[in-house]
């Protein structure tokens, strides 16, 4: 695959920012963004469960919680080893926030209450409502746990939510307005120079997909623009997969009328870009957003 030029350079300009932005105080507010966001899962999954008392209950909830529960075993299970001790169980559950089904949530919870750590634990044995102290114990621990696992995954989400910002307050200065986020499901949803945050586009299939940044271009045309921060080369495969699988499902509901783009931040390798570039979708950069500026004032009459 030849590799256009300038996406070689702004690949290797994004990787030395990257770097550069590995300090101290960089690494202290990713650990304590990853610890308040799990957390919030771990508050999350308690309640439903009712402290551990219904955890049938709280899987028919949301399976999602499973990811809490996982690691209050002794010793914590992975996701393969988990699908090993309980074989009725799916991976997929723990990323979709429905509950899982009555026998398969009940297989779970027979599975997860002999292996829970008791020493976490202490109020169930003692058949006792957990007191202030043990829930603060299993808020602290496991949290703790969670984050160690998605440090890598918590600075990107910093980072994204930073870039997704950063274009927001560009088009905000730039006198675009900002409407409420809804389904774009006809042409002229979006007026030029509106534009949303965080809305969802139809397709030929029953399922939305979503879009980080819609704008809103002459002739009823919107530009769906997705904000990618990779923190590695092989993460920027799936991140780039990402975009292309969607540029393709707008392409093939709206035709030419969704212009498609990616705004990328961190590690990439310059044949993940050529790919996009192949593609059609349009590739801006967080650390030139003048370029990104410069082009969608040429999209508007």
């Amino acid at each position: 695959m030849s590799v256009d030029q300038k996406h070689i350079e702004n690949a290797e300009r994004a990787r030395q920012l990257y770097l550069d932005n590995l300090n101290p105080i960089e690494a202290m507010a990713d650990w304590h963004y990853a610890v308040q966001q799990a957390r919030k899962l771990v508050a999350d999954a308690l309640r439903a469960s009712k402290y551990l008392t219904d955890i049938k209950g709280g899987l028919r909830l949301s399976g999602a919680h499973n990811l809490v529960y996982r690691q209050l075993l002794a010793p914590p299970l992975s996701q393969d080893q988990f699908a090993l001790v309980c074989p009725t169980w799916k991976k997929s559950s723990e990323t979709k926030p429905k509950g899982v089904s009555e026998p398969i949530a009940s297989s779970m919870e027979t599975v997860i209450t002999k292996r829970l750590d008791q020493g976490l634990v202490k109020w169930l044995a003692g058949a006792r409502p957990p007191s202030r102290r043990d829930v603060i114990t299993v808020l602290r621990v496991i949290s703790t746990l969670m984050a160690q696992q998605k440090i890598s995954t918590a600075r990107r989400s910093r980072l994204a939510a930073e870039q997704e910002h950063a274009v927001a307050d560009l088009l905000l200065a730039d006198g675009w307005t900002r409407d409420p986020s809804r389904l774009i499901d006809t042409r002229a949803a979006v007026p030029p120079r509106h534009f949303m945050h965080k809305t969802r586009f139809a397709t030929n299939t029953a399922t939305s997909q979503e879009v980080d940044i819609a704008c809103g271009l002459s002739d009823t045309y919107v530009l769906a623009m997705e904000c990618k921060v990779t923190n590695d080369e092989t993460n920027s495969v799936k991140r780039i997969n990402d975009v292309i699988k969607k540029a393709g499902a707008w392409a093939s509901h709206w035709g030419s009328f969704v212009k498609s783009a990616a705004l990328l931040q961190g590690v990439i390798h310059p044949r993940d870009v050529q790919r996009l570039s192949d593609a059609g979708i349009h590739v801006f950069w967080s650390h030139d957003l003048p370029e990104f500026h410069k082009w969608l004032s040429t999209q508007l009459k």
